[in-house]
């Protein structure tokens, strides 16, 4: 009950203005009487409880309006939103506990907070502020706790806001959600199974991981585990997504712990979202000395969690295969498409199929009986003894269609621009510099909304680069291109002076058993051996990339989708092809074109970086990549190198990669680009 006082009541309601961020609607918790304007009941910005206003509204998150109407005897008028707030008619319309935003008002602001009395009128002869009418279910509001409660921080307000957000975030998926308007996801049972986050790409899969993500917000603990990983990689601001990640992966954490498991996350997307799934984990525990008391205090490496907490801690992975390939997921036995996609249709029965499907993929993540494995981690670092990469990296640019070059001087050429994210370090699938490089980077300016139609959209391109002239900007094929593993050479194969790179197409490694949805690798071995003995395939947690080289006419001499393969340790690509031209590389199904600014000689150097644990589906397949589980290796996370001294040159490169850093080492700039002869997209419009 407000106290008798006036200016105590006054005092409580403008509280409750100050630090209630909800949406106005007609249904509002509370109303003034007598006030004749918005200016009688006006709030000074700098009278914000515990900070300025403009802390309060961090990056633009404070965005609801006040939860009040002030309703007067001869006019109506709605307070204003704080300085910086947002109306949001169009944000969430999710239900309000209005009893307990009561309840834990006096919880928020200590004595020495509160906010002064409002502006009254100096004439109150005619209109005076004589109650305040409350919900009659709101009367026992504990306003006589007000100063003696302890206070929530403005990032603990923030948190709120961000949460508040992603619980309501509407997915209008087309139709309608293809599992059914009333489908769910299977209850998580605290006691048996796994805590489990996910971070999911709501584009991939046709958008069925819009569908997933609407489905979350249905249940509580999905709804503030299954996160939409694009606005998490957008929203790494104080108080904002990466920060609720990094609360709920602590939570998990000790969850976990405490049933003697390990966490799990899953990445929903294409085969590029387990990289991206990464790049989120090493955010989330970056330390920052700045907010150590904010629980971002360095464990000692770098990292919020100590070097024991990463390796026993640090979640196993399980891919959600939302993508074209789906080579990942397909590896490790989570299937090829996602779920429930063969069983979609109009019907009712075939969304419940659909829905029961899904509701069986889930169940096998929680389910602590899953194995976990290791997971090798490549890394595409600097030469030893450098601290920097000596190349830098554009994407292809150039209209939609068949053909991306532009004519320019009356000639066919390849147009660049600067490159996005994400900057090419973590290789978990393959690697592969020549044809097949040049093929994704076309297929990335003209992807599709459906996996199928992606798969057509790669045949299409394949057929225009070997129909057409090859552009000014590439040499032919692999020419130029030296690759030595180990300080061995290695390609081009029984060349002493590095020349015949112009006869293959690719070269690269694969370190799971699966490429663009049909390849496989196997130990290179005579045509006899080929065909009569059982040769070692492509394994992911064996230590070695398997290397293969393939020529134009390959699939003639091996007429079978099996690469001929070489365990190596490591690779270094060597390009020399002079001023304006570079070489395409892909790593995970991401392409970027490589260059040297000055036009000299320039290397990639790919090596073994970690080792993370996996979540194996129902669906592993032995044959495909052997036996998942090494003798005598405990499953956990590791920095890898030859010494302390490599392992320390992954952690910091891992943590300049998450600070931005490498995007200025790697991404180059609209000035480089032109300095190195390569025409531009900008100078060009």
């Amino acid at each position: 009950k407000f106290p008798a006082e006036e200016a105590s009541r006054l005092e409580a309601v403008q509280l409750l203005i100050a630090l209630r961020p909800q949406r106005v609607s007609s249904r509002s918790m509370f109303y003034m009487a007598d006030c004749t304007s918005e200016e009688d009941c006006e709030i000074p910005p700098e009278s914000s409880p515990g900070s300025s206003a403009q802390s309060r509204v961090t990056h633009g998150r404070l965005d609801k309006g006040l939860p009040m109407l002030l309703r007067g005897r001869r006019a109506k008028a709605r307070a204003r939103p704080l300085e910086g707030a947002v109306d949001s008619d169009a944000e969430s319309k999710a239900p309000v506990d209005k009893r307990q935003d009561f309840e834990n008002l006096g919880k928020i602001l200590p004595e020495e907070s509160r906010i002064p009395s409002p502006r009254l009128r100096s004439d109150t002869s005619e209109t005076s502020v004589s109650e305040v009418v409350v919900a009659s279910s709101l009367d026992s509001a504990p306003w006589n706790t007000l100063e003696r409660q302890p206070s929530f921080t403005d990032l603990e307000l923030l948190l709120q806001q961000t949460r508040q957000k992603m619980r309501c975030q509407e997915y209008n998926g087309l139709p309608a959600n293809r599992y059914g308007s009333h489908a769910r996801l299977p209850p998580f049972l605290a006691d048996k199974h796994v805590p489990t986050l996910a971070l999911i790409n709501p584009h991939s899969g046709a958008a069925a991981g819009q569908d997933i993500l609407a489905l979350a917000q249905h249940a509580p603990y999905y709804q503030d585990r299954f996160f939409n990983i694009i606005d998490v990689v957008k929203d790494q601001y104080r108080g904002g997504l990466l920060d609720v990640f990094r609360l709920e992966l602590n939570l998990a954490k000790e969850e976990a712990k405490a049933m003697g498991v390990r966490a799990r996350v899953v990445s929903g997307g294409g085969d590029g979202t387990a990289s991206f799934a990464l790049f989120i984990l090493f955010a989330a525990l970056r330390a920052d000395e700045s907010r150590a008391d904010e629980g971002l205090a360095d464990a000692g490496n770098g990292f919020v969690w100590t070097d024991a907490d990463m390796e026993e801690c640090f979640p196993a992975i399980a891919q959600l295969p939302l993508g074209s390939a789906n080579d990942f997921g397909n590896t490790l036995g989570w299937g090829r498409k996602y779920p429930g996609d063969q069983l979609l249709g109009f019907g009712s029965a075939q969304r419940a199929s659909a829905e029961a499907t899904l509701q069986e993929w889930i169940s096998a993540v929680l389910d602590p009986a899953s194995r976990v494995t290791n997971f090798d981690i490549w890394g595409i670092m600097p030469e030893a003894g450098e601290q920097s990469c000596d190349f830098k990296v554009c994407d292809l640019a150039g209209p939609r269609g068949r053909d991306p070059k532009v004519s320019i001087e009356g000639q066919k050429q390849l147009l660049m621009k600067e490159a996005g994210t994400p900057v090419p370090l973590f290789a978990c699938l393959y690697f592969s510099a020549g044809f097949g490089a040049y093929m994704t980077a076309r297929f990335q300016i003209n992807r599709r909304k459906r996996p199928t139609h992606n798969k057509l959209e790669y045949v299409r391109q394949a057929a225009g680069i070997l129909t057409e002239a090859t552009p000014p900007q590439l040499n032919r094929n692999l020419e130029g291109v030296r690759v030595t593993c180990g300080g061995e050479p290695y390609f081009p194969p029984r060349s002493s002076d590095g020349e015949g790179g112009e006869k293959y197409r690719e070269v690269g490694f694969l370190n799971i058993n699966w490429q663009a949805g049909m390849a496989h690798g196997a130990d290179r071995a005579p045509i006899c051996g080929r065909a009569c003995s059982t040769r070692e395939p492509a394994k992911f947690n064996d230590g070695k990339m398997d290397m293969y080289r393939l020529k134009l006419t390959s699939p003639l001499k091996n007429p079978s989708l099996v690469y001929q393969t070489d365990k190596k340790a490591g690779m270094t690509l060597t390009f020399e092809g002079g001023q304006g031209k570079g070489l395409f590389f892909q790593w995970d199904g991401e392409a970027r074109f490589a260059f040297s600014p000055s036009g000299g000689v320039f290397s990639i150097n790919v090596r073994k970086i970690l080792s993370v644990p996996v979540v194996l589906g129902p669906g592993y397949d032995p044959r495909i990549t052997g036996d998942p589980f090494p003798e005598n290796e405990a499953v956990g996370f590791r920095l890898m190198g030859e010494s302390q001294l490599e392992c320390s040159e992954v952690k910091q490169r891992i943590l300049k990669y998450v600070r931005g850093d490498l995007n200025s080492e790697l991404n180059a700039t609209r000035a480089e680009i032109i300095a190195a002869g390569l025409p531009c997209e900008e100078e060009l419009s």
